[in-house]
Formats: C-alpha cells, sequence, structure tokens
C-alpha cells in the first residue's frame, strides 16, 4: 500500500512540475481575429530523430532540464504561432519505473495534472483513452479564457509527449487540429 502511494506521490511531482515549467498551454494575445487556418505546413524532424511532425512555420525550440526526484530531466518543447492559433509540440522522458503503473493510468494522471494547473478553465468538451497512430494516448477538448485547446498526450517507451493546438473561440469552425495531430509520427 505504501509502494502505491510513492508511486502516485511520484506522478503526481512530476506531472506537477513538468506543466509548471512548460507553463501550461503556450501563452498567446488574442489581438486582430485573423484566418488562423494555416496554408503551408513544414516538415520538421525532431533534432534527436524521435519524431516528425508538419508545423504551419517553423518552430521555436527550447529546451530545460528539470530536476524531479534527485534525477536531471531533460524538457523540450518546439511551438509556432499561426494567425491567433498556436501549434506546440513537448516531450520529456519520464523514470523507467513509472512505466509500472501502465500507459492508461501515466496518461490519466498526466492529463488530470495538468488540468489543474491550468488557469481560468471554462470547460472540459471531452477528454479520453485513444491511440495515436497505435501507440497509446489520451485526446482532450476544453475552454480556457476565450480560448479551446485541443490536443493529446502519447506515451512511447519512456517518453511523454503533449501535441496541443489553442485557438480562439471565434476561430473554432476554421481551424483544424486533426492535420496538425496525424502529422506527428514517432519514429521507432
Amino acid at each position: 500500500m505504501k509502494q502505491k502511494k510513492l508511486w502516485k506521490k511520484y506522478i503526481l511531482i512530476f506531472t506537477i512540475i513538468f506543466f509548471i515549467v512548460t507553463g501550461g498551454v503556450v501563452k498567446f494575445s488574442l489581438k486582430n481575429l485573423k484566418d488562423s487556418k494555416p496554408t503551408k505546413w513544414e516538415a520538421y524532424s525532431s533534432g534527436d530523430e524521435r519524431f516528425d511532425v508538419q508545423f504551419p512555420s517553423e518552430p521555436k525550440e527550447s529546451s530545460e532540464e528539470m530536476d524531479i526526484d534527485n534525477k536531471k530531466i531533460q524538457f523540450n518543447e518546439l511551438s509556432t504561432e499561426s494567425g491567433d492559433s498556436v501549434y506546440a509540440v513537448s516531450y520529456v522522458d519520464f523514470p523507467g519505473h513509472w512505466k509500472l503503473l501502465g500507459s492508461k493510468k501515466l496518461l490519466t494522471k498526466a492529463f488530470d495534472s495538468y488540468l489543474e494547473n491550468q488557469k481560468n478553465v471554462d470547460e472540459v468538451l471531452d477528454q479520453g483513452i485513444s491511440s495515436h497512430h497505435g501507440i497509446p494516448a489520451l485526446d482532450y477538448h476544453f475552454k480556457q479564457a476565450g480560448k479551446e485547446v485541443k490536443g493529446k498526450f502519447i506515451i512511447a517507451g519512456n517518453t511523454l509527449y503533449r501535441i496541443t493546438v489553442t485557438y480562439p473561440l471565434a476561430a473554432a469552425e476554421k481551424i483544424k487540429p486533426e492535420a496538425f495531430f496525424d502529422s506527428f509520427q514517432i519514429k521507432t
């Protein structure tokens, strides 16, 4: 029983730190509402050969080292804006022993912790376990301070990926985040 509580504590600490460091959903301003649907997608291959994805424009890369459970863990994020929308991919390698909890539990805990650390979440519209090209995933969709956020958490090996598209509510009919999500391919 103590072992279970310890695992839960480590997962909670990890996900809280992970999403505090990332700043939650990538912020953007709602100046002038433009057509946020990208017209040209650019192929991107991660420098560490983990994945390929199509961004609407060249993404900005950032990397930060985090100390979790006395271990140095590298957090990586790529993001770009298209009109008033933000497209982002972030990923982090988690300690191998967390995998013992199972993919569904890790995905659910990651989403729950992520949501708890978000400000001004108005309504969760959808959330559920799925797969992404045969890999365990959790899809989510929520409203937050005049925006909609659609995303996926994906677990491949010991890596937790988060793919997110954030856009103004007024642009919801124009945005098709599925094209971005579908372009995300994990290399094996």
